[in-house]
């Protein structure tokens, strides 16, 4: 049987374990053995790779690669962008090598298809190639979301995520893993492909991959036949992140390897990847392959063997750990997320969140066990004391979880504020995972009143309206006021003037239904109107109010007053009042 055991501090840089930093060009001060790793797998400066006759890689101008596929007939664009403008820049580049044009453009995920427009230049009828999931994720922000309507919170985590809250320069600047965010130029697929079909596109046959996914569930790899290049998103520069924090549908490491043993069999000569440094030579790409597939097995294996051992989720945080030679591997570096957060994803979803402990089943509600913590501790001063004390030894996880106490008891008290900031700036300095990093110095400036971070932050309304009103109206219901809405009955019809769609609600009492199909309704309605599209999805971002909504629309059945009713039965969030920072 393995024995849990105490954490040893000499181990964890958490509670005081040395860790030599550095400063980038940018001013940001980081982890110096992160620094180091990252170049060896990712492009740093801006770089054009020619990895092989007609695959061009544009890296290095931000987390992510644009790759140009020439043909003899025409060019295939594998991805498009972070924003509109990577759209334009990688449009420049094109246009200073050659004039042929741009026949067909493959999304390999749906995380970065926003420069399309840019590239087509108004080209009518051109293939917009992606997994059949991609336009559906895109509805909710491209987050990975489990259920849509969690869509907001998930991407307000990915902006925090990914530098959105750290400054361009300083030692809070983004030290790797930085999104830019922008004007979004996506275009739908109009060309879903499936496993292993094959398709020539400007002179240039291959073979696409849909079957396995990584960070989400729409990764499209692809064989380019006659050149033996795989295109993926499953290839990372770093250890693959089972779990991030922003939260998304499950990553399972089982999938994630079978989809690695897939490429690998196909033998490819050369690996170009959404993120990393493009790797050449077959040699070189299968042992790539083999470790990350080896090193993906040991999260999940060593998971599952702690597991039978009676281990619970925290004590998985310490014993799931690589092999050393996997460790050591330059593809599995823990420099975008931490294998200790791995363990108690995989134990969720296997087993839920009961770590098998009686006593553990109905725990005190957080405030009260704060409240009763701190008076055991000895009070307030006493707490503040012993976290400050350990903040100066350096044991920063354990004075992270004493401030915490009196932060959910007084979340405006100053002092406690800026020592909880001063923990998360120190913790975001030693980290050697970018977006850990962002994570930790994001909530630290946002404690010091330095950013305010939105709690929820809806998707664009050009992302938005590509979707059908039907997906808007059915996340809806999941706002309603139980209160507000306890005694009403009413079904009520919205269409649409500028796309002719018509659904309706049917609240019942605190509960609402969704109906798309008006013809299951088993009664007339009490409420029908009309209203443009682009109002009802202002108001469902609430990026309008209620005042405003109403006064855009025009009811046919029932009263205008009677419709403001039972649009106020649904929780608005204000853009005044949407931040986290009351919250971290």
């Amino acid at each position: 049987m393995i024995v849990r055991t105490a954490s040893n501090p000499n181990e964890n840089i958490y509670m005081g374990a040395p860790v030599p930093l550095c400063t980038l060009p940018n001013g940001a001060v980081t982890n110096d053995a992160s620094r180091i790793k990252r170049a060896i797998t990712s492009y740093i400066t801006p770089t054009v790779d020619k990895v092989a006759d007609g695959v061009t890689v544009f890296g290095g101008h931000s987390f992510l690669n644009l790759t140009v596929i020439e043909g003899p007939t025409g060019l295939i664009v594998f991805d498009s962008g972070e924003h509109l403008g990577d759209g334009t820049r990688l449009m420049g580049e094109i246009r200073s090598m050659t004039d042929k044009p741009i026949v067909a453009i493959i999304y390999s995920h749906c995380h970065y298809v926003h420069g399309t427009t840019a590239l087509l230049e108004g080209t009518k009828d051109v293939p917009i190639i992606g997994h059949p999931n991609v336009n559906r994720n895109m509805i909710s922000g491209g987050s990975g979301t489990l259920y849509d309507e969690t869509g907001p919170i998930q991407i307000s985590r990915t902006l925090q995520q990914f530098n959105r809250f750290t400054p361009q320069h300083g030692e809070d600047a983004a030290a790797g893993a930085e999104i830019h965010f922008g004007r979004s130029g996506f275009l739908p697929v109009n060309t879903p492909v499936q496993h292993r079909q094959k398709m020539t596109l400007g002179g240039v046959e291959m073979m696409f991959l849909t079957k396995y996914g990584s960070d989400s569930d729409d990764c499209l790899s692809v064989y380019l036949i006659k050149s033996g290049v795989i295109l993926t998103n499953l290839v990372w520069p770093f250890v693959p992140n089972i779990y991030t924090l922003r939260g998304s549908k499950f990553r399972d490491p089982r999938e994630w390897a079978d989809g690695l043993k897939e490429i690998r069999d196909l033998g490819p000569r050369a690996l170009v990847s959404t993120h990393a440094r493009a790797v050449i030579g077959q040699d070189k790409s299968r042992d790539t392959l083999i470790s990350v597939i080896d090193g993906l097995s040991a999260i999940i294996d060593q998971t599952l063997r702690g597991i039978l051992h009676g281990l619970g989720p925290e004590d998985l945080r310490q014993f799931v750990r690589l092999p050393k030679h996997l460790a050591e591997h330059p593809h599995l570096a823990e420099i975008y997320g931490e294998v200790s957060h791995f363990g108690p994803y995989i134990y969720n979803n296997a087993l839920g969140w009961f770590d098998g402990d009686a006593a553990t089943i109905n725990p005190l509600p957080p405030l009260e066990q704060a409240q009763r913590l701190v008076a055991a501790i000895g009070g307030r001063d006493c707490v503040f004391d012993s976290a400050n004390a350990a903040f100066e030894k350096k044991e920063y996880a354990w004075a992270a979880q004493l401030i915490n106490y009196l932060y959910r008891l007084d979340p405006i008290d100053l002092t406690v504020r800026n020592l909880k900031a001063d923990i998360l700036t120190q913790m975001g300095r030693i980290t050697p995972a970018h977006t850990i990093r962002s994570w930790y110095l994001s909530q630290a400036r946002a404690l010091r009143g330095e950013v305010s971070i939105p709690r929820l932050q809806f998707p664009g309304i050009h992302v938005l309206g590509h979707a059908p009103l039907a997906n808007s109206m059915d996340q809806f219901r999941v706002r309603i006021d139980l209160e507000k809405s306890a005694e009403q009955d009413l079904i009520v019809v919205m269409a649409a003037t500028d796309t002719s769609e018509r659904h309706a609600w049917h609240l019942r009492r605190g509960v609402v239904e969704f109906v798309a199909e008006l013809s299951n309704l088993h009664r007339t309605a009490d409420i029908e109107f009309l209203t443009p599209l682009h109002s009802w999805l202002n108001f469902f971002a609430c990026r309008q109010s209620l005042a405003a909504f109403m006064d855009q629309i025009t009811v046919n059945i029932g009263t205008k007053q009677l419709a403001e009713k039972f649009f106020a039965s649904f929780d608005f969030f204000d853009p005044a009042d949407n931040s986290i920072q009351r919250m971290i």
